[in-house]
């Protein structure tokens, strides 16, 4: 290893006391040539070595080790995405998975990792051609953990060398450009394809290459490699004493108590996403289970999680293609319909709060604390809260190029005021430091004291002895020279010599913990207030869960749900009627008991799933079965009212039952109609609307003295009901005229040609043609000579009955006529052909001849 240069401003030791004590050396007095001299200094002083710069004193192995440690660094984020694309697809039996998608799958989500954006373009040819692009920016947070440690391994071990703090920058500098150069150049060559898709969108590949994973890859790369060999140098224990004003004891237990949350709660969900009904997401959970579980702990928290789609919505609306869909939608443990095992979730944060502030106390190893500490706690959940609001988002971003220009993003995550919430729990845990945790720490064992130690990172503990009255130490005295805290009490500090100082380090015996800071009636009434404050934190806590599972489980849309559809298996068209909420009565149409009870084909099978609820409004997915055919729909129900905070009622939405539209013959007359022997109604101008559940059912006219009994079953299909909902057979009513009907349609025949021929001159135009009559004709008498034959056949309108002539009649018309030649009236007589054809229907129950041709 090369020797270290001095200093520059560092003066050999014994260079000066040599020079003085040298003695005076005569000079010889000879004339010496002069010669100008290129190289000399001004003032004819000959020029020094040139002084080493940045650059030459890093050695070869130096700049390789730069290189290699960007690559180990990629290497290592490599190795973890490929193990997370393969189990990613072991868990989702995708076939895509071939050694080209492990591969390129892998090196795009290592520029994932460095806030790169994986986009995706698609060309489509409809009716007009469209060309738009999605972009989607998620940290694969396991990926971009192996990178940091890679990269910083690396860089502390490979290449290790003597160089000087701008020697590391460069150096930093020279791994960062590399990793930079790797991730992008590699994401954009090796691409996700989708050949295997077969989707009617043809996607264009996919790279998560771009300006962004450059830029986030060149700092990352810098920043790790340069901390790494910046402790290697001096200027690494100058940065440390300069930021000795951090709270790196704070920073410490708050990354134990986030990191230990993070965890726990993947842990939960990694074990629980298979049993439970989300197991479809099971696939996603290698490359989002940090990041689902930073969301879950920002929810215990009391935080919130959001997803934005305002602006997607705004371009939506823009080409004429907006939901009624809510652009915004907020999680927390405060929205409605959240299920009470999330509180489990709060209460282990409360739990982790209060243990964080017991190795908080502990590392201050009984100082009292100073006020700053309030504003050091604080700051440092807030910063926590604004690294994991960044690490929990993922953004979407979509284009459109074609028919015209539009863009959209999104984003889901963490609120944006999740640092607040984290700040308020800084507030919280320094509190509970102040306040409980020593009264806490009174009373725990030695091993609990020792564990606490080696987590605070505190190397031992002060020694403890009877508490006495707290007195400021003097300036100058002997503890104050050592440099103990100025709020120990002089009894405890003079006992300190007496003590070994090794509590808390391998093998010693941790010393007891006593509230010094205080007096025994203080400490008294502190233990007294955090017991009742604690019991009834607990019990709110578990007041929440309890009536979280009961609101979520016994008073929850899907038990709405549920008796709706048992309702319509059973039959019992009153309870599906008032769990609607809906405007009809039972008895309306087909909403009886007795007819909907009889009714076939009704839903069996039926299943809920999926249930999400946002703001006063469910949706349930329903899946069931009807006539043997699988089916589903989407039940929407509304919060209508919340008794005693969690009883709430729920109603149906859009379940109205379905409609049977009836019609009946043209010329049949308004009957009564009949479902499973009851009446359901009486037609009105030959149709009748019938409301009914899903189900078949056989709709009647009976029989009556002109009319043989018709029916028609009708097939009500689905849950949501309303025009359009239903199916009919093919079958129509017929109108099939009885016996009596034929008889009673000749008697009304023959009664019109009895009539008429009885009105004579004064016959009407509904009669049949019996002669010619002229207006110089009166007195006209008609006089049968001979009855005509009468035939009954089916009308070309249904319901009605069609009678006319088959052999015709004679008739004899008797007349007087005075042409006005003279003023002589003559009378004649004259025979004529008696026809008729005429239209016979049933009017208001009676046979009556409607038309005469």
């Amino acid at each position: 290893m090369p020797p270290t240069p001095p200093a520059p401003d560092q003066t050999a030791p014994d260079q000066t006391s040599s020079t003085q004590a040298a003695p005076a050396q005569a000079v010889p007095d000879q004339a010496t040539p002069t010669q100008t001299n290129p190289y000399a200094a001004p003032g004819g002083q000959p020029q020094g070595p040139i002084a080493p710069n940045a650059f030459s004193t890093i050695a070869p192995r130096a700049w390789r080790g730069a290189i290699a440690s960007a690559g180990i660094g990629y290497g290592a984020a490599f190795v973890v995405a490929l193990l997370t694309v393969a189990l990613t697809g072991l868990l989702t039996s995708w076939e895509m998975f071939s050694a080209g998608w492990l591969v390129s799958g892998s090196v795009q989500l290592v520029a994932l990792s460095t806030f790169g954006q994986l986009g995706a373009s698609a060309d489509v040819e409809f009716f007009v051609s469209f060309a738009g692009s999605v972009a989607v920016g998620v940290l694969p947070l396991l990926v971009l953990a192996a990178l940091l440690a890679g990269s910083y391994v690396s860089s502390r071990f490979v290449g290790r060398g003597v160089w000087h703090a701008s020697s590391a920058l460069i150096l930093s500098a020279v791994s960062g450009l590399t990793l930079a150069i790797g991730v992008t150049v590699l994401a954009a060559v090796l691409p996700v394809k989708f050949p295997d898709l077969q989707l009617d969108i043809p996607i264009g590949s996919t790279s998560a290459a771009s300006v962004g994973s450059f830029l986030g890859a060149l700092v990352i790369g810098f920043a790790v490699s340069y901390v790494a060999r910046l402790q290697a140098t001096d200027g690494w224990s100058r940065l440390v004493a300069r930021a000795t004003w951090l709270p790196w004891g704070t920073v410490r237990i708050a990354s134990l108590h986030l990191g230990g949350f993070i965890a726990v709660l993947a842990v939960v969900l990694a074990i629980l996403t298979p049993l439970s009904e989300a197991d479809e997401f099971i696939g996603v959970l290698p490359v989002f289970l940090l990041t689902i579980a930073i969301n879950a702990v920002v929810i215990g928290m009391l935080g919130v999680f959001s997803a934005d789609l305002s602006d997607l919505d705004r371009v939506l609306a823009s080409l004429g293609g907006a939901s009624d869909e809510q652009t915004q939608q907020n999680l927390s443990v405060f929205t409605d319909g959240i299920t009470g095992y999330v509180w489990l979730i709060v209460l282990l944060a409360v739990i982790l709060a209060v243990v964080a502030s017991l190795l908080l106390a502990v590392r201050r190893n009984r100082v009292r604390p100073a006020p700053l500490s309030w504003l050091a706690t604080i700051a440092t959940y807030l910063v926590c809260g604004l690294i994991l609001q960044l690490l929990g988002s993922a953004l979407v971003t979509a284009s459109m190029t074609a028919p015209e220009n539009a863009s959209a993003s999104g984003t889901f995550g963490p609120a944006a005021w999740t640092f607040l919430i984290f700040a308020i729990w800084g507030a919280a845990v320094e509190a509970l430091t102040r306040f409980v945790a020593p009264v806490v720490l009174a009373y725990a064992t030695p091993g609990v004291i020792g564990a606490l130690v080696k987590l605070s990172g505190q190397e031992r503990l002060l020694p403890v002895v009877p508490t006495v009255p707290l007195v400021p130490a003097a300036a100058g005295t002997p503890f104050a020279a050592a440099g103990m805290p100025n709020t120990i009490d002089p009894a405890s500090a003079s006992a300190a010599s007496a003590y070994p100082a090794t509590a808390g380090q391998p093998g010693a015996a941790p010393l007891p913990f006593a509230t010094s800071t205080m007096s025994p009636a203080t400490a008294k009434r502190v233990k007294v207030g955090a017991i009742i404050v604690g019991a009834a934190v607990l019990l709110v806590i578990a007041g929440s869960v309890a009536g979280g599972i009961v609101r979520s489980s016994v008073f929850g849309p899907q038990n709405v749900a549920t008796a709706y559809l048992d309702s319509l298996e059973k039959g019992n068209a009153t309870t599906a009627l008032k769990l609607l909420g809906s405007s009809a009565d039972a008895g309306d149409g087909l909403l009886s008991n007795d007819i909907f009870g009889l009714a076939t084909d009704r839903i069996e099978d039926a299943a809920i799933s999926d249930v999400s609820i946002v703001g006063d409004v469910a949706q349930i997915e329903v899946h069931f079965k009807q006539g043997g055919v699988a089916d589903s729909a989407v039940l929407k129900l509304t919060r209508t009212s919340t008794d005693w905070l969690i009883a709430d009622h729920w109603s149906i939405l859009n379940a109205e039952p379905g409609q049977i539209d009836v019609y009946l013959p043209s010329r049949m007359d308004d009957v009564d109609l009949e479902a499973n022997g009851a009446s359901v109604g009486t037609t009105k101008d030959g149709g009748l609307n019938l409301p009914a559940f899903p189900g078949t059912y056989e709709v009647a006219i009976p029989a009556t003295d002109y009319f043989e009994e018709s029916s028609v079953t009708y097939v009500v299909s689905g849950l949501l009901g309303g025009s359009g909902e239903f199916e009919s057979s093919d079958d129509v009513f017929t109108a099939t005229p009885t016996a009596e009907y034929e008889a009673a349609a000749l008697d009304a025949v023959n009664t019109l040609i009895t009539t008429c021929l009885a009105a004579g001159d004064a016959a009407s135009d509904d009669c049949p043609y019996m002669g010619y009559i002229s207006s110089y004709y009166s007195n006209v008498v008609y006089t049968l000579v001979t009855e005509p034959d009468l035939t009954v056949d089916l009308s070309y309108e249904e319901g009605g009955l069609t009678v006319s002539t088959d052999t015709y009649g004679v008739v004899t018309m008797a007349y007087d006529v005075n042409y006005g030649f003279s003023s002589e009236i003559r009378h004649e007589t004259e025979e004529n052909y008696l026809t008729i054809t005429a239209e016979v229907n049933v009017v208001d129950g009676e046979v009556v001849v409607t038309e005469v041709y």
